[in-house]
């Protein structure tokens, strides 16, 4: 028998057939079973220490014991005593087993280990990874193959508090590392009472895209019902996947949808989202399309295509949005293309075919754009198909500057007028002054027209002239700039015949115009304001045209973004008449434990007259982390409530659960959400 002590830091290629060596290989591999690879490099410092390191010659065994404890490349690995047979190469490292690097932290009573086959058990075992904040307990932690784990029964959390909030606890727990960890019998504890059980539990053990089931979404509306809805994942390849959704209504049928989105380079990339319902209900089938796709083609052109259209003008006042909250489309909501979950608010889809190609002075384009309204019919609407254009960019030489655009159209209506139109349009500018600037600007366009139906064609000339003049005050206060922008402007478009020419759009009713403008224009910005700008504008035109009513509105426009304000007002007062012909305004207060808005719309010809309270609160109880929030739409000319939203989320270190109450006039909505950190969440509603 032979004892020594052991006291190192040294370098591991000098420790060749020694003792303490075969120690070093003990732990590291001890390690590298404790799902961590530590790869032995002869030029990394490795310092070792234990009390004392016997060799029993009977047994052909190893011993340390008394604080055995390795530090090596930012780890360390203690026991309280290792063995180490040295023929059958099985390693033991019983007491207080420690790992630790930037990672996580492992403890365990025991380790058994074949340094061969690196495969072995750890016993009572308990895991924390630092990044997610897993805690893993696992009575017996098999090593089966180079990646593969089981555990007969083993619990898991992101809760730090003992006992956990909430944890799930799982029998026949089977790990494959980047892969996946599967359980039976299952269950889901919270607050140590069992809430959900599954007899089959699958999970990816990656963040990267992984095939596999999505969580179920589970609720009830008033009027589709029941909903259940699944969602399957499937991770093609880098550059592609595919999501397939299959919604049950109890009062409409089965949805099946599918999103593909794909990325062949970073200017060459598209989704398409397809879904269909047949409601069993109402005997009819309802389909939607949303679609896009960017392309980088030869010579410097690009182009994008946009494709929104659904089979009936009532598709979102029946099923509201059936691509809200799925997978890839979430970017959509503020993506360029304009896609929302708010379809039931709008008035028309829109799709469009866009390709380009820029030049140093402008640009040239081709535009095809269908229109599609969900109001009623169509029929009425003139679609663009297509529209080319080319545009040359304003260019200055001195005083003088030009630019131009020219487009031709082909207006195709299946229930109204259709033709083409080719419209030139030059504009030419001369300014001066720097004090007091002088702009004089003068247009020319010609308008022509090729009718069908009957077979007609029609040209239309104008001009118009705007002079505007403007100058600047401003004075500087210790913290703030305040400056007075006046401007005067007059602007001339003569009368033209407009009886023979079809309203395509805005371009075909040019009003005569002969009205001179005024405004005055306030800005302030400096540190009182931080980062932000206040702007409030005043303007006014005045007509010689119309004796009647020779002062149009009163216009006022304000913003202000700050960290405790946000202010936005559009408002034209007649003065005329007197009253208000319309208003957009909100204001929002911001402070660190909530904040309180009113918005109001207002249209004094459509009798339109709502206003807006959203509310939040973080925490009115500082010993509850718990969050308000509620919003109320409501219309003064006896619509009522419009909009009714009630919101609480309570947010505690592991877990957080979100109740919402929706009422609208036609509906109703009950959703719950529960969010556990670390393993996603699970929504109900």
């Amino acid at each position: 028998m032979i004892k020594n002590s052991c006291q190192l830091s040294v370098v591991s290629r000098q420790l060749k057939n020694t003792g303490c060596y075969l120690l070093i290989l003990i732990l590291l591999f001890t390690a590298y079973f404790s799902l961590f690879t530590v790869s032995a490099n002869a030029d990394v410092p490795v310092n070792i220490s234990a009390d004392h390191l016997e060799y029993i010659s009977e047994t052909n065994t190893y011993v340390a014991r008394g604080s055995v404890k390795i530090i090596y490349e930012g780890a360390t690995l203690s026991a309280d005593e290792i063995h180490l047979n040295s023929v059958t190469q099985d390693a033991d490292a019983f007491g207080h087993v420690l790992y630790e690097d930037a990672d996580a932290i492992i403890v365990a009573d025991k380790v058994e280990l074949n340094l061969g086959t690196k495969l072995g058990t750890l016993y009572n075992g308990r895991i924390f990874y630092k990044s997610r904040n897993y805690h893993i307990h696992g009575e017996e932690v098999k090593r089966t193959g180079e990646e593969t784990y089981t555990l007969s029964k083993a619990t898991a959390t992101t809760c730090d508090a003992k006992p956990p909030e909430w944890y799930f606890k799982g029998n026949d727990v089977k790990i494959t590392l980047h892969e996946n960890v599967t359980a039976k019998n299952a269950t889901f504890y919270l607050k140590g009472v069992p809430v959900l059980y599954a007899p089959y539990f699958w999970a990816p053990l990656l963040e990267e895209r992984q095939t596999g089931l999505l969580m179920p979404n589970i609720g009830y509306n008033n009027s589709r019902g029941f909903t259940f809805k699944q969602g399957f994942f499937w991770a093609i390849e880098k550059n592609r996947d595919a999501t397939l959704y299959l919604d049950y209504y109890s009062k409409k049928g089965l949805g099946k949808g599918i999103d593909y989105r794909y990325i062949k380079t970073q200017e060459t990339n598209g989704e398409i989202w397809i879904y269909h319902l047949r409601d069993n209900d109402l005997t009819r089938d309802f389909l939607e399309l949303k679609s896009y796709h960017n392309q980088k083609l030869p010579n410097d052109i690009s182009g994008y295509l946009k494709l929104h259209l659904v089979n009936g003008f009532d598709y979102y006042r029946v099923l509201d949005s059936t691509s809200a909250d799925r997978i890839g489309l979430l970017a959509w909501e503020s993506d360029v293309f304009g896609f929302g979950t708010e379809e039931r608010l709008q008035k028309n889809l829109e799709s469009n075919l866009h390709v380009y190609k820029p030049f140093s002075f402008g640009r040239t384009y081709l535009l095809g754009q269908y229109r599609q309204s969900l109001e009623g019919s169509s029929g009425t609407i003139p679609q663009r198909l297509p529209q080319a254009g080319f545009i040359i960019n304003t260019a200055s030489s001195g005083n003088f500057s030009f630019n131009m655009a020219f487009t031709a159209d082909n207006f195709w209506s299946k229930e109204d007028r259709q033709g083409q139109r080719v419209d030139f349009y030059p504009n030419f500018y001369f300014s001066t002054g720097r004090t007091v600037n002088f702009t004089q600007k003068a247009g020319l366009r010609e308008t022509a027209y090729f009718l069908n139906d009957p077979a007609k064609n029609e040209n239309r000339e104008l001009y118009d002239l705007t002079s505007s003049v403007t100058t600047r005050f401003f004075k500087r206060y210790p913290s703030l700039l305040h400056s007075i922008e006046p401007l005067l402007e007059y602007t001339n478009i003569p009368a033209v015949d407009h009886d023979d020419i079809p309203v395509f759009d805005s371009a075909d009713s040019i009003p005569h115009t002969s009205d001179i403008t005024y405004a005055l224009t306030n800005r302030f910005s400096g540190s009182i304001l931080g980062s932000s700008e206040a702007k409030f504008r005043l303007s006014q035109s005045y007509s010689l045209l119309n004796v009647e009513k020779q002062f149009m509105p009163v216009v006022a426009e304000g913003s202000l973004s700050g960290r405790h304000l946000d202010l936005g007002i559009n408002a034209s007062y007649d003065v005329h008449d007197k009253t208000v012909e319309e208003t957009i305004a909100s204001v929002t207060v911001k402070g660190e434990r909530g904040s309180l808005g009113v918005g109001k719309n207002f249209r004094h010809s459509t009798h339109l007259d709502q206003y807006t309270i959203e509310a939040g609160i973080n925490r009115p109880l500082k010993s509850l982390p718990l969050d308000l929030y509620g919003k109320l739409l409501y219309d003064v000319n006896g619509g009522g409530s419009q909009e009714l939203k009630f919101k609480t989320t309570y947010k505690s270190q592991c877990w957080g659960i979100t109740i919402a109450y929706t009422k609208r006039p036609s509906e109703y909505q009950i959703t719950v959400g529960i969010e556990f950190r670390g393993f996603g969440s699970i929504k109900l509603g």
